[in-house]
Protein backbone atom coordinates (compact mmCIF):
# COMPACT_ATOMS: atom_id res chain seq x y z
CA UNK A 1 0.00 0.00 0.00
CA UNK A 2 1.42 3.29 -1.12
CA UNK A 3 2.68 6.11 1.94
CA UNK A 4 -0.56 8.45 0.05
CA UNK A 5 -3.20 5.79 0.57
CA UNK A 6 -1.82 5.42 3.95
CA UNK A 7 -1.61 8.90 5.48
CA UNK A 8 -5.06 9.34 3.83
CA UNK A 9 -6.80 6.54 5.32
CA UNK A 10 -4.96 7.63 8.73
CA UNK A 11 -6.89 11.12 8.34
CA UNK A 12 -9.69 9.54 7.84
CA UNK A 13 -9.48 7.10 10.83
CA UNK A 14 -8.86 10.05 13.11
CA UNK A 15 -11.80 11.69 11.83
CA UNK A 16 -14.17 9.43 12.27
CA UNK A 17 -12.75 7.55 15.39
CA UNK A 18 -14.34 10.55 17.56
CA UNK A 19 -17.29 10.82 15.83
CA UNK A 20 -18.13 7.37 16.61
CA UNK A 21 -16.95 7.48 20.01
CA UNK A 22 -19.11 10.54 20.66
CA UNK A 23 -22.19 9.01 19.18
CA UNK A 24 -21.69 5.80 21.33
CA UNK A 25 -20.86 7.53 24.33
CA UNK A 26 -24.04 9.69 23.45
CA UNK A 27 -26.27 6.66 23.02
CA UNK A 28 -25.32 5.17 26.15
CA UNK A 29 -26.06 8.23 28.29
CA UNK A 30 -29.50 8.93 26.77
CA UNK A 31 -30.06 5.41 27.14
CA UNK A 32 -28.57 5.04 30.49
CA UNK A 33 -30.92 8.47 31.54
CA UNK A 34 -34.25 6.84 29.84
CA UNK A 35 -33.88 3.15 31.28
CA UNK A 36 -33.34 5.73 34.57
CA UNK A 37 -36.15 7.23 34.18
CA UNK A 38 -38.36 4.40 33.23
CA UNK A 39 -37.23 2.22 36.14
CA UNK A 40 -38.46 5.20 38.28
CA UNK A 41 -41.26 5.67 36.76
CA UNK A 42 -42.07 1.82 36.60
CA UNK A 43 -40.79 1.86 40.65
CA UNK A 44 -43.85 4.34 41.09
CA UNK A 45 -46.13 2.83 39.18
CA UNK A 46 -45.65 -0.41 41.42
CA UNK A 47 -46.21 1.72 44.03
CA UNK A 48 -48.99 3.40 42.45
CA UNK A 49 -50.46 -0.16 42.34
CA UNK A 50 -50.01 -1.25 46.49
CA UNK A 51 -51.16 1.62 47.57
CA UNK A 52 -54.54 1.94 45.39
CA UNK A 53 -54.82 -1.97 46.24
CA UNK A 54 -54.39 -1.04 49.99
CA UNK A 55 -56.50 2.08 50.04
CA UNK A 56 -59.30 -0.13 48.62
CA UNK A 57 -59.07 -2.65 50.75
CA UNK A 58 -58.77 -0.48 53.51
CA UNK A 59 -61.94 0.98 52.41
CA UNK A 60 -63.58 -1.94 52.01
CA UNK A 61 -62.96 -3.14 55.88
CA UNK A 62 -63.88 0.17 56.90
CA UNK A 63 -67.40 0.01 55.09
CA UNK A 64 -67.89 -3.60 56.09
CA UNK A 65 -67.61 -2.37 59.62
CA UNK A 66 -69.80 0.27 59.38
CA UNK A 67 -72.64 -1.88 57.78
CA UNK A 68 -71.70 -4.77 60.16
CA UNK A 69 -73.65 -3.68 63.24
CA UNK A 70 -76.24 -4.48 65.16
CA UNK A 71 -77.56 -0.65 65.30
CA UNK A 72 -77.26 -0.88 61.74
CA UNK A 73 -81.01 0.00 59.93
CA UNK A 74 -80.53 -2.82 57.94
CA UNK A 75 -78.34 -5.41 59.83
CA UNK A 76 -80.26 -4.62 63.26
CA UNK A 77 -84.42 -5.44 62.18
CA UNK A 78 -83.06 -8.44 59.99
CA UNK A 79 -80.97 -10.18 63.10
CA UNK A 80 -84.46 -9.49 65.06
CA UNK A 81 -86.71 -10.70 62.27
CA UNK A 82 -84.66 -13.99 62.35
CA UNK A 83 -84.62 -14.30 66.06
CA UNK A 84 -88.37 -14.49 65.57
CA UNK A 85 -88.55 -17.71 63.24
CA UNK A 86 -87.51 -15.53 59.98
CA UNK A 87 -88.36 -13.33 57.36
CA UNK A 88 -91.63 -13.32 55.53
CA UNK A 89 -91.79 -12.31 52.09
CA UNK A 90 -92.66 -8.58 52.94
CA UNK A 91 -89.57 -8.54 55.10
CA UNK A 92 -87.53 -10.23 52.23
CA UNK A 93 -88.32 -8.01 50.11
CA UNK A 94 -87.43 -5.13 52.11
CA UNK A 95 -84.23 -6.34 53.14
CA UNK A 96 -83.57 -7.20 49.46
CA UNK A 97 -84.82 -3.39 49.01
CA UNK A 98 -82.08 -2.10 52.25
CA UNK A 99 -79.93 -4.05 51.12
CA UNK A 100 -79.47 -2.27 47.09
CA UNK A 101 -79.76 0.39 49.19
CA UNK A 102 -76.97 -0.15 51.17
CA UNK A 103 -74.46 -1.31 48.68
CA UNK A 104 -74.73 2.04 46.63
CA UNK A 105 -74.38 4.37 49.53
CA UNK A 106 -71.16 2.45 50.71
CA UNK A 107 -69.89 2.43 47.21
CA UNK A 108 -69.55 -1.24 46.88
CA UNK A 109 -69.80 -3.18 43.87
CA UNK A 110 -70.55 -6.87 46.07
CA UNK A 111 -73.09 -6.62 48.93
CA UNK A 112 -73.76 -10.38 50.31
CA UNK A 113 -75.92 -11.03 53.88
CA UNK A 114 -75.60 -14.60 54.82
CA UNK A 115 -77.29 -16.21 57.51
CA UNK A 116 -75.44 -18.90 60.31
CA UNK A 117 -76.38 -21.90 58.12
CA UNK A 118 -74.65 -20.56 55.12
CA UNK A 119 -77.90 -19.68 53.00
CA UNK A 120 -77.97 -16.15 51.11
CA UNK A 121 -80.34 -13.85 52.15
CA UNK A 122 -79.92 -11.01 50.02
CA UNK A 123 -77.82 -10.04 46.80
CA UNK A 124 -78.29 -6.99 44.92
CA UNK A 125 -74.96 -7.97 42.66
CA UNK A 126 -76.56 -10.72 41.77
CA UNK A 127 -80.40 -11.00 42.96
CA UNK A 128 -80.54 -14.93 41.40
CA UNK A 129 -78.46 -16.18 44.12
CA UNK A 130 -81.00 -15.43 47.31
CA UNK A 131 -81.88 -18.66 48.83
CA UNK A 132 -78.64 -20.14 47.70
CA UNK A 133 -76.23 -21.92 50.28
CA UNK A 134 -73.29 -20.96 49.99
CA UNK A 135 -71.32 -22.64 53.19
CA UNK A 136 -68.21 -22.29 51.18
CA UNK A 137 -68.18 -18.23 50.98
CA UNK A 138 -69.55 -18.64 54.75
CA UNK A 139 -66.51 -20.94 56.11
CA UNK A 140 -63.89 -18.54 54.17
CA UNK A 141 -65.85 -15.17 55.58
CA UNK A 142 -65.16 -16.89 59.33
CA UNK A 143 -61.74 -17.60 58.30
CA UNK A 144 -60.81 -13.95 56.82
CA UNK A 145 -61.18 -12.10 60.60
CA UNK A 146 -62.47 -8.89 58.87
CA UNK A 147 -59.41 -8.71 56.57
CA UNK A 148 -60.02 -8.14 52.78
CA UNK A 149 -59.15 -10.45 50.08
CA UNK A 150 -59.59 -10.97 46.66
CA UNK A 151 -62.31 -13.07 45.65
CA UNK A 152 -63.87 -14.15 41.87
CA UNK A 153 -67.33 -13.15 41.99
CA UNK A 154 -70.17 -12.88 39.49
CA UNK A 155 -71.80 -9.58 38.95
CA UNK A 156 -74.92 -8.75 36.65
CA UNK A 157 -73.71 -6.18 34.67
CA UNK A 158 -76.25 -4.81 31.62
CA UNK A 159 -78.37 -7.82 32.08
CA UNK A 160 -75.59 -10.38 31.44
CA UNK A 161 -73.87 -12.11 34.46
CA UNK A 162 -69.83 -12.64 34.49
CA UNK A 163 -67.50 -13.21 36.47
CA UNK A 164 -64.74 -10.33 38.13
CA UNK A 165 -62.45 -10.19 40.73
CA UNK A 166 -63.06 -8.04 44.04
CA UNK A 167 -61.92 -6.67 47.61
CA UNK A 168 -64.63 -8.22 49.66
CA UNK A 169 -64.23 -8.02 53.44
CA UNK A 170 -66.44 -10.45 55.76
CA UNK A 171 -67.89 -9.91 58.87
CA UNK A 172 -69.97 -11.63 61.27
CA UNK A 173 -72.70 -10.01 63.59
CA UNK A 174 -75.06 -11.23 66.51
CA UNK A 175 -77.60 -10.29 68.83
CA UNK A 176 -76.33 -9.33 72.35
CA UNK A 177 -79.63 -10.21 73.73
CA UNK A 178 -81.88 -13.58 72.96
CA UNK A 179 -84.92 -12.57 71.36
CA UNK A 180 -88.43 -14.97 72.33
CA UNK A 181 -89.76 -16.53 68.92
CA UNK A 182 -93.36 -15.44 68.09
CA UNK A 183 -94.01 -19.11 68.34
CA UNK A 184 -93.21 -18.72 72.12
CA UNK A 185 -89.43 -20.78 71.44
CA UNK A 186 -86.47 -20.33 73.41
CA UNK A 187 -85.12 -17.22 73.14
CA UNK A 188 -82.67 -17.45 70.13
CA UNK A 189 -79.44 -15.07 69.02
CA UNK A 190 -79.18 -15.49 65.78
CA UNK A 191 -76.19 -14.30 63.66
CA UNK A 192 -75.54 -13.27 60.12
CA UNK A 193 -72.52 -12.53 58.08
CA UNK A 194 -71.90 -9.55 55.59
CA UNK A 195 -69.81 -9.42 52.75
CA UNK A 196 -68.99 -6.38 50.88
CA UNK A 197 -66.34 -5.72 48.54
CA UNK A 198 -65.42 -3.75 45.43
CA UNK A 199 -64.65 -5.26 41.90
CA UNK A 200 -61.09 -4.67 40.17
CA UNK A 201 -62.19 -2.75 36.89
CA UNK A 202 -61.99 0.41 35.10
CA UNK A 203 -61.74 2.66 38.31
CA UNK A 204 -59.20 0.84 39.96
CA UNK A 205 -56.84 0.78 36.56
CA UNK A 206 -57.85 5.04 35.88
CA UNK A 207 -56.31 5.99 39.05
CA UNK A 208 -52.94 4.05 38.18
CA UNK A 209 -50.29 4.53 35.00
CA UNK A 210 -52.00 4.98 31.67
CA UNK A 211 -49.92 2.04 30.69
CA UNK A 212 -51.29 -0.11 33.48
CA UNK A 213 -53.52 -3.71 32.67
CA UNK A 214 -55.87 -5.97 34.42
CA UNK A 215 -54.53 -10.04 33.41
CA UNK A 216 -55.63 -13.02 34.04
CA UNK A 217 -52.80 -16.14 35.49
CA UNK A 218 -53.33 -17.30 31.45
CA UNK A 219 -52.43 -13.88 30.16
CA UNK A 220 -55.46 -13.17 29.22
CA UNK A 221 -55.85 -8.77 28.82
CA UNK A 222 -59.17 -8.22 31.23
CA UNK A 223 -58.69 -4.80 31.46
CA UNK A 224 -56.92 -2.10 30.56
CA UNK A 225 -54.66 -1.66 26.72
CA UNK A 226 -53.37 -4.47 24.92
CA UNK A 227 -49.65 -5.24 25.86
CA UNK A 228 -47.55 -3.33 22.81
CA UNK A 229 -47.01 -5.41 19.95
CA UNK A 230 -43.63 -5.83 17.77
CA UNK A 231 -40.60 -8.15 18.90
CA UNK A 232 -39.15 -5.08 20.90
CA UNK A 233 -40.55 -5.64 24.79
CA UNK A 234 -41.44 -2.27 26.65
CA UNK A 235 -39.78 -1.75 30.06
CA UNK A 236 -42.52 -3.24 32.03
CA UNK A 237 -42.94 -4.15 36.00
CA UNK A 238 -45.61 -6.75 37.13
CA UNK A 239 -47.47 -6.70 40.42
CA UNK A 240 -49.20 -10.08 41.16
CA UNK A 241 -52.38 -10.02 43.33
CA UNK A 242 -53.08 -13.93 45.60
CA UNK A 243 -56.27 -14.98 46.80
CA UNK A 244 -56.12 -16.44 50.14
CA UNK A 245 -54.89 -20.10 49.35
CA UNK A 246 -52.02 -18.24 48.12
CA UNK A 247 -52.51 -19.38 44.08
CA UNK A 248 -52.46 -16.44 41.42
CA UNK A 249 -55.76 -14.65 40.76
CA UNK A 250 -54.49 -11.88 38.69
CA UNK A 251 -51.90 -9.43 37.68
CA UNK A 252 -51.35 -6.04 36.70
CA UNK A 253 -48.90 -5.08 34.42
CA UNK A 254 -47.04 -1.76 33.78
CA UNK A 255 -45.26 -1.24 30.24
CA UNK A 256 -44.03 1.92 29.07
CA UNK A 257 -43.44 2.77 26.00
CA UNK A 258 -39.66 3.21 24.91
CA UNK A 259 -40.46 4.87 20.91
CA UNK A 260 -38.89 7.75 22.17
CA UNK A 261 -36.11 6.39 23.47
CA UNK A 262 -35.52 4.20 19.97
CA UNK A 263 -36.27 7.17 18.14
CA UNK A 264 -33.88 9.39 20.14
CA UNK A 265 -31.34 6.71 19.25
CA UNK A 266 -31.90 6.33 15.93
CA UNK A 267 -31.81 10.25 15.73
CA UNK A 268 -28.26 9.96 17.25
CA UNK A 269 -27.31 7.30 15.08
CA UNK A 270 -28.33 9.32 11.83
CA UNK A 271 -27.01 12.37 12.99
CA UNK A 272 -23.32 10.50 13.87
CA UNK A 273 -23.67 8.68 9.61
CA UNK A 274 -24.26 11.85 8.75
CA UNK A 275 -21.65 13.77 10.45
CA UNK A 276 -19.27 10.81 9.54
CA UNK A 277 -19.49 10.87 5.82
CA UNK A 278 -19.24 14.46 5.96
CA UNK A 279 -16.01 14.44 7.96
CA UNK A 280 -14.59 11.48 5.90
CA UNK A 281 -15.11 12.88 2.50
CA UNK A 282 -13.39 16.20 4.25
CA UNK A 283 -10.81 13.28 5.86
CA UNK A 284 -9.92 12.09 2.84
CA UNK A 285 -10.06 15.48 0.81
CA UNK A 286 -7.48 17.03 3.47
CA UNK A 287 -5.81 13.67 3.51
CA UNK A 288 -5.69 13.19 0.23
CA UNK A 289 -4.00 17.27 -0.28
CA UNK A 290 -1.30 16.48 2.90
CA UNK A 291 -0.22 12.87 1.72
CA UNK A 292 0.08 14.43 -1.91
CA UNK A 293 2.66 16.63 -0.24
CA UNK A 294 4.14 14.35 2.24
CA UNK A 295 4.38 11.31 -0.85
CA UNK A 296 5.55 13.25 -3.49
CA UNK A 297 8.90 14.32 -2.22
CA UNK A 298 9.04 10.93 -0.60
CA UNK A 299 8.63 9.00 -4.15
CA UNK A 300 10.74 11.71 -5.78
CA UNK A 301 13.45 10.62 -3.46
CA UNK A 302 12.15 6.70 -4.11
CA UNK A 303 13.10 7.36 -7.73
CA UNK A 304 16.41 9.20 -7.06
CA UNK A 305 17.34 6.27 -4.92
CA UNK A 306 16.26 3.97 -7.81
CA UNK A 307 18.62 6.29 -10.24
CA UNK A 308 21.47 6.30 -7.96
CA UNK A 309 20.92 2.26 -7.74
CA UNK A 310 21.29 2.31 -11.58
CA UNK A 311 24.26 3.84 -11.76
CA UNK A 312 23.51 8.13 -11.81
CA UNK A 313 24.87 9.40 -9.33
CA UNK A 314 24.51 12.86 -10.61
CA UNK A 315 20.52 12.08 -9.76
CA UNK A 316 18.74 15.58 -7.89
CA UNK A 317 15.43 15.71 -6.17
CA UNK A 318 13.46 18.50 -6.22
CA UNK A 319 13.94 20.70 -2.38
CA UNK A 320 10.20 21.61 -1.66
CA UNK A 321 10.37 22.73 1.99
CA UNK A 322 12.39 23.24 5.33
CA UNK A 323 10.65 20.38 7.18
CA UNK A 324 12.40 16.97 7.84
CA UNK A 325 11.63 15.86 4.79
CA UNK A 326 12.80 18.60 2.87
CA UNK A 327 15.65 18.63 5.20
CA UNK A 328 15.89 14.47 3.60
CA UNK A 329 15.96 15.58 0.05
CA UNK A 330 19.16 18.52 0.88
CA UNK A 331 21.03 15.61 2.12
CA UNK A 332 20.73 13.27 -0.51
CA UNK A 333 21.52 15.71 -3.09
CA UNK A 334 24.84 16.21 -0.51
CA UNK A 335 24.61 12.79 -0.78
CA UNK A 336 24.57 12.54 -4.39
CA UNK A 337 27.29 14.96 -5.22
CA UNK A 338 29.50 13.63 -3.06
CA UNK A 339 28.94 9.74 -4.67
CA UNK A 340 29.36 11.44 -7.94
CA UNK A 341 32.80 13.52 -6.66
CA UNK A 342 33.85 10.21 -5.03
CA UNK A 343 33.04 8.00 -7.90
CA UNK A 344 34.77 10.43 -10.50
CA UNK A 345 38.10 10.68 -7.87
CA UNK A 346 38.20 6.60 -7.56
CA UNK A 347 37.86 7.01 -11.47
CA UNK A 348 40.45 8.82 -11.83
CA UNK A 349 42.50 6.85 -9.51
CA UNK A 350 41.88 3.29 -11.44
CA UNK A 351 41.99 5.40 -14.57
CA UNK A 352 45.95 6.47 -13.71
CA UNK A 353 46.70 2.55 -12.55
CA UNK A 354 45.25 1.53 -15.35
CA UNK A 355 46.49 3.40 -17.34
CA UNK A 356 50.19 2.79 -16.33
CA UNK A 357 49.63 -1.01 -16.03
CA UNK A 358 48.32 -0.89 -20.01
CA UNK A 359 51.27 1.15 -20.38
CA UNK A 360 53.68 -1.45 -19.07
CA UNK A 361 51.66 -3.88 -20.86
CA UNK A 362 51.73 -2.25 -24.01
CA UNK A 363 55.81 -1.46 -23.83
CA UNK A 364 56.32 -5.13 -23.07
CA UNK A 365 54.04 -6.33 -25.91
CA UNK A 366 55.72 -3.75 -28.64
CA UNK A 367 58.99 -4.78 -27.14
CA UNK A 368 58.17 -8.37 -28.15
CA UNK A 369 58.00 -7.39 -32.33
CA UNK A 370 60.52 -5.20 -32.21
CA UNK A 371 63.24 -7.58 -30.93
CA UNK A 372 62.60 -9.56 -34.42
CA UNK A 373 62.42 -6.32 -36.34
CA UNK A 374 65.87 -5.35 -34.73
CA UNK A 375 67.57 -8.55 -35.55
CA UNK A 376 66.64 -8.81 -39.10
CA UNK A 377 67.57 -5.28 -39.77
CA UNK A 378 71.01 -6.05 -38.29
CA UNK A 379 71.00 -9.51 -39.66
CA UNK A 380 70.74 -7.56 -43.60
CA UNK A 381 73.38 -5.01 -42.20
CA UNK A 382 75.84 -8.13 -41.52
CA UNK A 383 75.11 -9.51 -44.89
CA UNK A 384 75.87 -6.23 -46.68
CA UNK A 385 79.26 -5.64 -45.38
CA UNK A 386 80.16 -8.62 -45.75
CA UNK A 387 78.77 -8.89 -49.88
CA UNK A 388 77.03 -11.98 -49.61
CA UNK A 389 75.84 -13.54 -52.68
CA UNK A 390 72.57 -14.79 -50.82
CA UNK A 391 71.84 -11.15 -49.87
CA UNK A 392 68.26 -11.15 -52.21
CA UNK A 393 67.06 -13.57 -50.61
CA UNK A 394 68.42 -12.98 -46.56
CA UNK A 395 66.38 -9.49 -47.60
CA UNK A 396 62.95 -10.84 -48.89
CA UNK A 397 63.04 -13.23 -45.79
CA UNK A 398 64.29 -10.14 -42.92
CA UNK A 399 61.93 -7.80 -45.18
CA UNK A 400 58.58 -9.71 -44.49
CA UNK A 401 59.51 -10.84 -40.70
CA UNK A 402 60.05 -7.15 -40.32
CA UNK A 403 56.32 -6.72 -42.39
CA UNK A 404 54.91 -8.94 -40.14
CA UNK A 405 55.72 -7.46 -36.83
CA UNK A 406 55.22 -4.06 -38.08
CA UNK A 407 51.59 -5.32 -38.97
CA UNK A 408 51.47 -6.71 -35.22
CA UNK A 409 52.40 -3.96 -33.55
CA UNK A 410 49.78 -1.57 -35.70
CA UNK A 411 47.22 -4.44 -34.28
CA UNK A 412 48.22 -3.85 -31.22
CA UNK A 413 47.93 -0.24 -31.41
CA UNK A 414 44.26 -0.66 -32.94
CA UNK A 415 42.85 -2.49 -30.20
CA UNK A 416 44.59 -0.32 -27.64
CA UNK A 417 43.23 3.04 -29.44
CA UNK A 418 39.43 1.43 -29.53
CA UNK A 419 39.67 0.94 -25.78
CA UNK A 420 41.36 3.91 -24.96
CA UNK A 421 38.70 6.25 -27.27
CA UNK A 422 35.47 4.42 -25.41
CA UNK A 423 32.32 6.77 -25.43
CA UNK A 424 30.30 7.21 -22.21
CA UNK A 425 27.19 5.02 -22.50
CA UNK A 426 23.40 6.68 -23.84
CA UNK A 427 21.33 5.41 -21.76
CA UNK A 428 17.81 4.91 -23.25
CA UNK A 429 14.98 2.31 -22.43
CA UNK A 430 15.82 -0.56 -25.16
CA UNK A 431 14.69 -4.19 -25.80
CA UNK A 432 17.09 -6.76 -25.03
CA UNK A 433 15.30 -9.09 -26.07
CA UNK A 434 15.62 -7.74 -29.65
CA UNK A 435 19.03 -6.68 -29.29
CA UNK A 436 19.85 -10.49 -28.24
CA UNK A 437 17.65 -12.32 -31.30
CA UNK A 438 19.83 -9.76 -33.77
CA UNK A 439 22.94 -11.03 -32.68
CA UNK A 440 21.93 -14.40 -32.35
CA UNK A 441 21.11 -14.01 -35.74
CA UNK A 442 24.47 -13.69 -37.27
CA UNK A 443 25.65 -16.81 -35.67
CA UNK A 444 23.02 -18.96 -36.77
CA UNK A 445 24.21 -22.35 -38.56
CA UNK A 446 27.71 -21.49 -37.39
CA UNK A 447 27.28 -23.09 -34.04
CA UNK A 448 24.58 -25.44 -32.00
CA UNK A 449 22.33 -22.24 -30.34
CA UNK A 450 19.80 -23.39 -27.18
CA UNK A 451 17.88 -20.15 -26.82
CA UNK A 452 16.03 -19.66 -23.18
CA UNK A 453 14.33 -16.26 -23.81
CA UNK A 454 11.68 -15.07 -21.56
CA UNK A 455 9.04 -13.66 -23.63
CA UNK A 456 8.13 -10.12 -23.05
CA UNK A 457 11.28 -9.28 -21.46
CA UNK A 458 11.61 -5.85 -19.45
CA UNK A 459 12.91 -3.02 -20.94
CA UNK A 460 16.70 -2.00 -19.81
CA UNK A 461 18.54 1.09 -19.48
CA UNK A 462 21.21 0.83 -21.86
CA UNK A 463 23.32 2.08 -24.83
CA UNK A 464 21.87 -0.04 -27.75
CA UNK A 465 25.19 0.20 -29.85
CA UNK A 466 27.42 -0.49 -26.67
CA UNK A 467 25.30 -3.49 -25.98
CA UNK A 468 25.87 -5.02 -28.80
CA UNK A 469 29.40 -4.92 -28.97
CA UNK A 470 29.07 -6.58 -25.51
CA UNK A 471 27.18 -9.55 -26.70
CA UNK A 472 29.09 -9.61 -29.98
CA UNK A 473 32.30 -10.11 -27.72
CA UNK A 474 30.66 -12.79 -25.38
CA UNK A 475 29.40 -14.67 -28.57
CA UNK A 476 32.77 -14.48 -30.48
CA UNK A 477 34.21 -15.70 -27.32
CA UNK A 478 31.99 -18.34 -26.22
CA UNK A 479 31.77 -20.17 -30.44
CA UNK A 480 35.50 -19.97 -29.78
CA UNK A 481 35.02 -22.26 -27.10
CA UNK A 482 32.40 -24.13 -28.28
CA UNK A 483 35.04 -25.05 -31.86
CA UNK A 484 37.19 -26.80 -29.56
CA UNK A 485 34.87 -29.22 -28.69
CA UNK A 486 33.16 -32.06 -31.15
CA UNK A 487 29.38 -31.01 -30.25
CA UNK A 488 29.97 -27.49 -29.24
CA UNK A 489 26.76 -25.30 -28.47
CA UNK A 490 26.32 -22.09 -26.88
CA UNK A 491 23.20 -21.78 -24.33
CA UNK A 492 21.76 -17.98 -24.32
CA UNK A 493 19.47 -17.35 -21.49
CA UNK A 494 17.65 -13.83 -20.58
CA UNK A 495 15.47 -13.26 -17.60
CA UNK A 496 14.24 -10.71 -15.24
CA UNK A 497 16.18 -10.55 -11.94
CA UNK A 498 14.57 -7.69 -9.24
CA UNK A 499 15.38 -4.34 -10.87
CA UNK A 500 17.70 -6.10 -13.28
CA UNK A 501 17.93 -7.60 -16.46
CA UNK A 502 19.94 -10.06 -17.29
CA UNK A 503 21.69 -12.09 -20.10
CA UNK A 504 23.19 -15.31 -19.82
CA UNK A 505 25.92 -16.64 -22.77
CA UNK A 506 26.95 -20.07 -21.38
CA UNK A 507 29.08 -22.51 -23.40
CA UNK A 508 30.35 -26.18 -23.15
CA UNK A 509 34.19 -25.48 -24.07
CA UNK A 510 36.90 -26.14 -21.81
CA UNK A 511 36.36 -23.67 -19.33
CA UNK A 512 38.23 -21.67 -17.12
CA UNK A 513 40.40 -22.04 -14.03
CA UNK A 514 40.15 -20.80 -11.00
CA UNK A 515 42.96 -18.15 -11.73
CA UNK A 516 41.68 -17.42 -15.09
CA UNK A 517 38.48 -15.80 -13.57
CA UNK A 518 40.10 -13.73 -11.41
CA UNK A 519 42.06 -12.24 -14.52
CA UNK A 520 39.70 -12.15 -17.09
CA UNK A 521 38.50 -8.94 -17.24
CA UNK A 522 42.33 -7.75 -16.85
CA UNK A 523 43.55 -5.71 -20.31
CA UNK A 524 45.68 -7.85 -22.01
CA UNK A 525 44.71 -11.02 -20.30
CA UNK A 526 43.75 -13.86 -22.90
CA UNK A 527 43.59 -17.51 -22.58
CA UNK A 528 43.58 -17.73 -26.57
CA UNK A 529 46.68 -18.23 -28.42
CA UNK A 530 46.23 -15.06 -30.79
CA UNK A 531 44.08 -13.01 -28.31
CA UNK A 532 45.29 -9.36 -27.77
CA UNK A 533 43.33 -9.49 -23.91
CA UNK A 534 41.83 -6.15 -24.12
CA UNK A 535 37.86 -7.67 -25.70
CA UNK A 536 36.53 -8.75 -22.46
CA UNK A 537 38.19 -6.10 -20.74
CA UNK A 538 35.98 -3.45 -22.92
CA UNK A 539 33.00 -5.63 -22.01
CA UNK A 540 33.51 -4.92 -18.44
CA UNK A 541 33.89 -1.53 -18.83
CA UNK A 542 31.05 -0.77 -20.91
CA UNK A 543 28.52 -3.04 -17.99
CA UNK A 544 30.18 -1.23 -15.30
CA UNK A 545 29.26 2.14 -16.95
CA UNK A 546 26.13 1.53 -17.23
CA UNK A 547 25.47 0.61 -13.79
CA UNK A 548 25.41 -3.02 -14.27
CA UNK A 549 26.70 -5.90 -13.33
CA UNK A 550 28.88 -9.03 -15.07
CA UNK A 551 29.89 -12.07 -13.61
CA UNK A 552 31.96 -15.33 -14.69
CA UNK A 553 31.26 -19.04 -13.90
CA UNK A 554 32.42 -22.51 -14.86
CA UNK A 555 35.16 -24.73 -14.06
CA UNK A 556 37.65 -26.59 -16.20
CA UNK A 557 35.56 -29.17 -18.38
CA UNK A 558 32.79 -27.91 -17.79
CA UNK A 559 31.85 -24.48 -19.92
CA UNK A 560 32.66 -21.26 -19.16
CA UNK A 561 29.04 -19.21 -18.08
CA UNK A 562 29.23 -15.02 -18.78
CA UNK A 563 25.90 -13.26 -16.81
CA UNK A 564 25.60 -9.40 -17.52
CA UNK A 565 22.80 -7.70 -16.19
CA UNK A 566 21.44 -4.14 -16.85
CA UNK A 567 19.44 -1.67 -14.81
CA UNK A 568 15.33 -2.19 -15.49
CA UNK A 569 13.88 1.03 -17.10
Amino acid sequence: MRLQTKLTLAFAAVALAPIAVLAGVARVVISNQYRGEFKRTLEQAQAEVDHEYQRMSDDVQAATLRVARVDDPTIGPLLVELAKGGLDDEHQRDLEARAETQMRALGFDVFTILDERGEILAAPHFPGRIGDQDPAALALARDRTGSAQLVEEQLIENGSARRQLAIESAREVQLHVPVPSSEGGVARRPRVTVIGGRALGAAFLQRLHRGARLVAPDGKVLLGPPPPAGAHPYPQTVVEFKRADGTLAAKVEISIPDDELEHTLDLISFAAAGLGLGGLALALLLGAIVARRWSEPLADLADGARAVSRGQLDAQVKVSGSDEIGQLAIAFNTMTRDLLAAREELVRAERVAAWRDIAQRIAHEIKNPLTPIQMAIETLQRAQKKGTEHFDALFVESAQTILDEVARLKNIVGEFSAFARMPAPQLKPCDLGELVEAALALYAGAVTLERNLQPELPRAFADRDQVTQVLMNLLENARDAASTTPAGSIRITTRAAGDRVEIEIADNGPGLSEEARGKIFTPYFTTKPKGTGLGLAIVHRIVTDHGGEIRVGGAPGEGAVFTVAFPRA
